[in-house]
Protein backbone atom coordinates (compact mmCIF):
# COMPACT_ATOMS: atom_id res chain seq x y z
CA UNK A 1 0.00 0.00 0.00
CA UNK A 2 1.24 3.51 -0.70
CA UNK A 3 1.94 5.84 1.61
CA UNK A 4 0.46 8.60 -0.99
CA UNK A 5 -1.14 8.56 -4.39
CA UNK A 6 -0.65 12.12 -6.21
CA UNK A 7 -3.47 11.90 -9.50
CA UNK A 8 -2.61 15.13 -12.34
CA UNK A 9 0.96 15.58 -13.93
CA UNK A 10 1.19 19.20 -13.93
CA UNK A 11 2.85 21.59 -11.77
CA UNK A 12 0.61 21.16 -8.26
CA UNK A 13 0.89 17.27 -8.83
CA UNK A 14 4.59 17.32 -9.45
CA UNK A 15 5.30 19.75 -6.74
CA UNK A 16 3.17 17.46 -3.95
CA UNK A 17 5.05 14.16 -5.83
CA UNK A 18 8.63 15.84 -4.73
CA UNK A 19 7.81 16.87 -1.26
CA UNK A 20 6.38 13.63 -0.36
CA UNK A 21 9.63 12.12 -2.20
CA UNK A 22 11.80 14.51 0.22
CA UNK A 23 10.02 12.71 3.00
CA UNK A 24 10.47 9.53 2.73
CA UNK A 25 6.71 8.64 1.61
CA UNK A 26 6.29 5.75 -0.60
CA UNK A 27 4.35 8.03 -3.24
CA UNK A 28 3.06 7.49 -6.64
CA UNK A 29 2.17 9.90 -9.30
CA UNK A 30 -0.39 9.13 -11.71
CA UNK A 31 -1.05 11.14 -14.79
CA UNK A 32 -1.01 10.56 -19.17
CA UNK A 33 1.57 13.24 -19.69
CA UNK A 34 3.64 15.63 -17.51
CA UNK A 35 3.32 19.23 -17.95
CA UNK A 36 -0.35 19.75 -17.71
CA UNK A 37 -1.59 23.40 -19.39
CA UNK A 38 1.87 24.52 -18.87
CA UNK A 39 2.57 22.44 -21.84
CA UNK A 40 1.19 25.36 -23.99
CA UNK A 41 2.55 28.11 -24.33
CA UNK A 42 1.60 31.56 -26.11
CA UNK A 43 3.59 32.84 -29.29
CA UNK A 44 2.66 36.82 -29.94
CA UNK A 45 4.03 38.90 -32.92
CA UNK A 46 6.72 41.23 -32.16
CA UNK A 47 6.65 39.67 -28.81
CA UNK A 48 10.73 38.33 -28.16
CA UNK A 49 10.64 34.67 -27.30
CA UNK A 50 12.57 35.45 -23.69
CA UNK A 51 9.87 37.50 -22.53
CA UNK A 52 7.38 34.22 -22.75
CA UNK A 53 7.72 31.98 -19.75
CA UNK A 54 7.86 28.56 -21.30
CA UNK A 55 6.13 26.02 -19.04
CA UNK A 56 7.83 22.98 -20.45
CA UNK A 57 11.22 24.31 -19.18
CA UNK A 58 9.96 24.99 -15.49
CA UNK A 59 8.08 21.12 -15.65
CA UNK A 60 11.15 19.93 -16.91
CA UNK A 61 13.45 21.19 -13.55
CA UNK A 62 10.73 19.74 -11.40
CA UNK A 63 10.78 16.49 -13.16
CA UNK A 64 14.62 16.36 -12.92
CA UNK A 65 14.05 15.74 -9.20
CA UNK A 66 11.71 12.23 -10.10
CA UNK A 67 13.54 11.18 -13.29
CA UNK A 68 15.97 9.03 -11.35
CA UNK A 69 12.95 7.72 -9.62
CA UNK A 70 11.00 5.47 -11.94
CA UNK A 71 8.96 3.73 -9.88
CA UNK A 72 6.74 7.18 -8.48
CA UNK A 73 5.14 7.65 -11.68
CA UNK A 74 2.96 5.52 -13.70
CA UNK A 75 1.77 7.55 -17.27
CA UNK A 76 -1.66 5.85 -17.11
CA UNK A 77 -5.20 7.63 -16.91
CA UNK A 78 -6.97 7.12 -13.72
CA UNK A 79 -10.76 6.02 -13.80
CA UNK A 80 -11.98 5.72 -10.02
CA UNK A 81 -11.07 6.50 -6.97
CA UNK A 82 -12.82 4.60 -4.09
CA UNK A 83 -13.00 4.85 -0.02
CA UNK A 84 -11.84 1.92 1.31
CA UNK A 85 -11.78 0.62 5.09
CA UNK A 86 -7.98 1.95 5.68
CA UNK A 87 -7.13 4.31 3.07
CA UNK A 88 -8.57 4.51 -0.58
CA UNK A 89 -8.43 2.39 -4.10
CA UNK A 90 -7.27 3.84 -7.08
CA UNK A 91 -8.16 2.18 -10.64
CA UNK A 92 -6.59 3.10 -13.79
CA UNK A 93 -7.59 2.66 -17.20
CA UNK A 94 -5.27 -0.59 -17.44
CA UNK A 95 -6.93 -2.62 -14.45
CA UNK A 96 -5.05 -1.67 -12.22
CA UNK A 97 -6.06 -1.35 -8.24
CA UNK A 98 -3.83 0.61 -6.51
CA UNK A 99 -3.93 1.19 -2.68
CA UNK A 100 -3.09 3.72 -0.59
CA UNK A 101 -3.03 5.93 2.36
CA UNK A 102 -4.10 9.40 1.24
CA UNK A 103 -4.93 10.80 -2.09
CA UNK A 104 -4.22 14.44 -3.51
CA UNK A 105 -6.10 14.99 -6.41
CA UNK A 106 -4.11 17.72 -8.68
CA UNK A 107 -6.02 17.34 -11.94
CA UNK A 108 -6.52 21.22 -12.31
CA UNK A 109 -8.99 22.44 -15.15
CA UNK A 110 -9.37 21.91 -19.19
CA UNK A 111 -10.00 24.91 -21.30
CA UNK A 112 -13.11 24.71 -22.93
CA UNK A 113 -13.00 24.79 -26.70
CA UNK A 114 -15.08 27.16 -28.99
CA UNK A 115 -14.95 24.46 -31.90
CA UNK A 116 -15.03 26.91 -34.42
CA UNK A 117 -12.64 26.31 -37.85
CA UNK A 118 -9.44 28.10 -37.41
CA UNK A 119 -9.01 27.50 -33.38
CA UNK A 120 -6.75 24.99 -33.45
CA UNK A 121 -5.07 26.38 -36.64
CA UNK A 122 -4.33 29.30 -33.83
CA UNK A 123 -3.72 27.99 -30.70
CA UNK A 124 -0.98 29.47 -28.94
CA UNK A 125 -0.57 31.60 -32.08
CA UNK A 126 -2.27 34.45 -30.28
CA UNK A 127 -5.09 32.28 -29.15
CA UNK A 128 -4.71 31.26 -25.61
CA UNK A 129 -7.04 30.50 -22.58
CA UNK A 130 -5.28 32.29 -19.83
CA UNK A 131 -5.90 36.07 -18.88
CA UNK A 132 -4.03 35.65 -15.80
CA UNK A 133 -0.55 33.96 -17.58
CA UNK A 134 -0.54 36.21 -20.62
CA UNK A 135 -2.27 39.42 -19.66
CA UNK A 136 1.20 41.23 -19.38
CA UNK A 137 2.06 40.29 -23.21
CA UNK A 138 -0.93 42.16 -24.14
CA UNK A 139 -0.22 45.83 -23.26
CA UNK A 140 -1.51 48.26 -25.02
CA UNK A 141 -3.15 45.69 -27.67
CA UNK A 142 -6.41 45.14 -28.78
CA UNK A 143 -8.04 42.02 -27.30
CA UNK A 144 -10.79 39.96 -27.01
CA UNK A 145 -12.35 37.45 -24.19
CA UNK A 146 -14.59 34.83 -24.80
CA UNK A 147 -17.09 33.72 -22.37
CA UNK A 148 -20.13 33.52 -20.21
CA UNK A 149 -19.72 33.30 -17.19
CA UNK A 150 -17.29 35.44 -14.18
CA UNK A 151 -14.10 33.76 -15.36
CA UNK A 152 -14.78 35.50 -18.29
CA UNK A 153 -15.48 38.67 -16.82
CA UNK A 154 -12.33 38.00 -14.68
CA UNK A 155 -10.45 37.74 -17.36
CA UNK A 156 -11.49 40.76 -19.03
CA UNK A 157 -10.45 42.79 -15.60
CA UNK A 158 -7.53 41.37 -15.67
CA UNK A 159 -6.54 42.57 -19.41
CA UNK A 160 -8.48 45.60 -19.15
CA UNK A 161 -5.42 46.87 -16.94
CA UNK A 162 -2.68 46.32 -19.32
CA UNK A 163 -4.71 45.78 -23.18
CA UNK A 164 -5.95 48.82 -24.98
CA UNK A 165 -9.13 47.55 -25.74
CA UNK A 166 -11.29 44.49 -24.44
CA UNK A 167 -13.77 43.28 -26.36
CA UNK A 168 -16.18 40.69 -23.91
CA UNK A 169 -17.94 37.60 -26.17
CA UNK A 170 -21.07 36.51 -24.80
CA UNK A 171 -20.94 37.21 -21.41
CA UNK A 172 -24.73 35.68 -19.66
CA UNK A 173 -26.81 38.76 -18.19
CA UNK A 174 -26.48 37.32 -14.81
CA UNK A 175 -22.61 37.47 -15.36
CA UNK A 176 -23.40 41.48 -15.89
CA UNK A 177 -25.51 42.37 -13.05
CA UNK A 178 -22.45 41.27 -10.67
CA UNK A 179 -20.39 44.06 -9.39
CA UNK A 180 -17.66 43.32 -11.54
CA UNK A 181 -19.84 42.76 -14.59
CA UNK A 182 -21.08 46.75 -13.83
CA UNK A 183 -17.71 47.68 -13.35
CA UNK A 184 -16.41 46.29 -16.49
CA UNK A 185 -19.88 47.95 -18.65
CA UNK A 186 -18.93 51.40 -17.10
CA UNK A 187 -14.93 50.92 -18.28
CA UNK A 188 -13.82 53.27 -21.11
CA UNK A 189 -11.78 50.67 -22.97
CA UNK A 190 -14.25 47.71 -22.63
CA UNK A 191 -16.96 46.40 -25.05
CA UNK A 192 -19.60 44.60 -24.15
CA UNK A 193 -21.13 42.20 -26.81
CA UNK A 194 -23.52 40.11 -24.80
CA UNK A 195 -25.90 38.94 -27.94
CA UNK A 196 -22.89 37.38 -29.80
CA UNK A 197 -21.45 34.19 -30.73
CA UNK A 198 -17.56 33.79 -32.24
CA UNK A 199 -18.44 31.59 -35.49
CA UNK A 200 -14.44 31.37 -36.17
CA UNK A 201 -11.08 32.94 -35.54
CA UNK A 202 -8.86 34.03 -38.59
CA UNK A 203 -5.24 35.51 -39.13
CA UNK A 204 -2.43 35.14 -41.27
CA UNK A 205 -0.03 33.51 -39.01
CA UNK A 206 -0.98 34.43 -35.74
CA UNK A 207 -4.34 34.69 -34.55
CA UNK A 208 -5.54 38.41 -35.93
CA UNK A 209 -9.66 38.15 -36.03
CA UNK A 210 -12.29 36.82 -34.46
CA UNK A 211 -15.40 36.70 -35.80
Amino acid sequence: MYDLIVIGGGPAGLTAAIYAVRKRLNVLLISEDLGGKTNYHLDLPDVESYQIIRGVEVINKFKSELEYLRFTRLMERVEKVQKIDDGFMVVTRDGSHLETHAVIIATGTRQEWLNVPGEMDYLSKGLCYSALSYAPLFIEKDTVVIGEDDLALRSAAELAVVAHHVHVVGPSEQALQTPLGQKLTKAENVTILSEHQVVRVEGNGYCNTVV
